[in-house]
């Protein structure tokens, strides 16, 4: 006889009274939770008293971009609207009504036969207008019947998020009917505890049934969880690669995270909106000397390098922050390892002022890798980016001009994923400046991407927050592998 607990009895009662099968979410069970109900009927289909079927629901949900075009109104209705109201606009006029999004909401209207003529924009009434509110009323109602305008929306970044979720239904087997059999009804004492003893409950009770010859149920073996088997692999790739691995502190002075990258201190992202500060009375700065070297070379640069030109600040430097990103740890693991060559990487976790969201965290991975040698220049850091990221699995990647603070050039890198371009890390070498603050005799160049970013590719997820949930049967249902013939083998198990 298969033992079940009471919330199992009772959840084998409810898929009864339902004609013995029924759809997880609609079940409801008086005093149990949906996790609790879930808990059960992952047990009761392990102890082999439930058939279950699984099939994938797709939802759709306004993502934060959507959000605000239903308040403001889509891009393409704006401009039509507009240009209705005027007879024409021009570029500039255009631009300077919505300049976040007149790219957007050009492009739309271009499907609708509205292009620009000679720097204008002329109206043309045709239907169009009902087409577009009829998009806008879809982003009230998000009607999942309307494919013809999930399909729209699909295919226009950022304004609808689809995820996938995993329903059950579930069905009572013979063996489930015996177990109910045997069970005896609800109240059972399953175990006792002082409380019962003392109150003499015991003795108007039945106590639950054990077969103490039955034999013992299959327990799963331990898992690792998805970010830990990626980590593993990124760790295993730099490894075999000849690279050693550093470690950084959480907790970093403005003068590491950002002074000693070149970083202006009136750069907006020192802002508290992109930074975390750490409140403290007082501390030390490790390696003090290098803050007369920042304070130079912000002031008056050096040797042709003319610096930002302002009053640098120590009080400034001295704030203590959330790292906000890996390569601290590269400035202060060459400060301390000058001497040429280094191959380092970390893969560590970094802290941003975000709004958490589908695609956004506030504490997560990045992935760090840094070659320190009088071999650097721009050909070997696109030739070991197209090496990496091959190990990863990505042959077709495409190096395009970017900006960042403390690296000159900068490239980010472009990866292809079912045929769409999808930008992954960004690169470069580090400035002039850089160096010479760090004491460095040659170049450096470096590279970085964000793990959880990385990690929704492989598992094939839409929600970077899925990484992170706490169900098991979610977290065991992933394996992954980089295969070394450069392929990725990922998903579900």
């Amino acid at each position: 006889m298969v033992q079940i607990s009471e919330a199992e009895y009772r959840v084998l009662r409810a898929i009864q009274s339902r004609g013995a099968t029924a759809i997880e979410s609609e079940l409801s069970v008086e005093g149990l939770s949906d996790r609790e109900i879930a808990s059960a009927i992952s047990w009761l289909e392990v102890k082999g008293l439930l058939d279950v079927e699984r099939r994938e629901i797709k939802t759709y949900a306004l993502s934060s971009e959507g959000k605000r075009y239903l308040r403001e109104g889509l891009p393409e209705l704006v401009l039509y609207r507009k240009l209705k109201e005027r007879g024409e606009m021009t570029m500039d006029e255009i631009r300077d009504l919505m300049p976040d999004t007149y790219r957007i909401a050009l492009a739309q209207l271009a499907k609708f036969g509205i292009t620009p003529k000679e720097g204008k924009l002329i109206y043309r009434n045709s239907g169009i207008e009902a087409a577009i509110e009829e998009r806008q009323r879809f982003l009230q109602s998000m009607d999942p019947k309307n494919t013809a305008m999930i399909d729209h929306f699909r295919h226009r970044s950022g304004v609808i998020d689809e995820k996938i979720r995993t329903e059950r239904i579930v069905r009572l087997n013979d063996s489930a009917y015996e177990a109910i059999a045997e069970f005896g009804g609800e109240g059972l004492i399953g175990s006792l505890d002082p409380s019962i003893i003392a109150s003499g409950e015991w003795k108007t009770k039945n106590f639950r049934k054990y077969d103490l010859n039955s034999p013992s149920s299959v327990i799963r073996s331990s898992l690792k969880h998805p970010m830990t088997y990626l980590i593993e692999e990124i760790r295993e790739i730099f490894l075999n690669m000849g690279f050693t691995e550093m470690g950084g502190h959480y907790i970093e002075s403005t003068l590491w995270d950002m002074d000693s990258l070149f970083i202006p201190q009136d750069h907006p992202a020192r802002d508290m909106q992109d930074t975390f500060y750490v409140e403290a009375d007082s501390f030390d700065i490790d390696h003090p000397e290098i803050s007369k070297k920042i304070r130079k070379i912000h002031e008056k640069g050096f040797d042709g390098y003319s610096g930002w030109g302002y009053r640098w600040s120590d009080a400034e430097a001295r704030k203590l922050v959330l790292r906000t990103h890996t390569t601290v740890s590269t400035a202060r693991y060459l400060y301390e390892n000058n001497e040429p060559p280094q191959a380092i990487f970390s893969v560590e976790k970094v802290f941003r002022h975000e709004s958490v969201d589908w695609k956004h965290l506030a504490e997560f991975y990045q992935i760090e890798g840094a070659v320190y040698s009088k071999d650097v220049s721009v050909s070997t850091l696109k030739w070991i980016l197209r090496d990496f990221y091959a190990k990863l699995g990505f042959n077709d990647i495409k190096l395009i001009p970017s900006y960042y603070p403390y690296t000159e050039p900068s490239l980010d890198v472009v990866v292809r994923v079912n045929g769409k371009e999808v930008e992954l890390g960004g690169s470069g070498l580090f400035r002039p400046e850089v160096l010479k603050i760090l004491g460095l005799k040659a170049p450096v160049m470096a590279w970085g991407m964000g793990l959880e970013r990385l990690a929704m590719m492989y598992y094939g997820l839409t929600d970077v927050r899925d990484l992170y949930n706490t169900d098991f049967e979610f977290l065991s249902s992933f394996r992954f592998n980089i295969s070394r013939n450069g392929r990725n083998n990922y998903g579900k198990a």
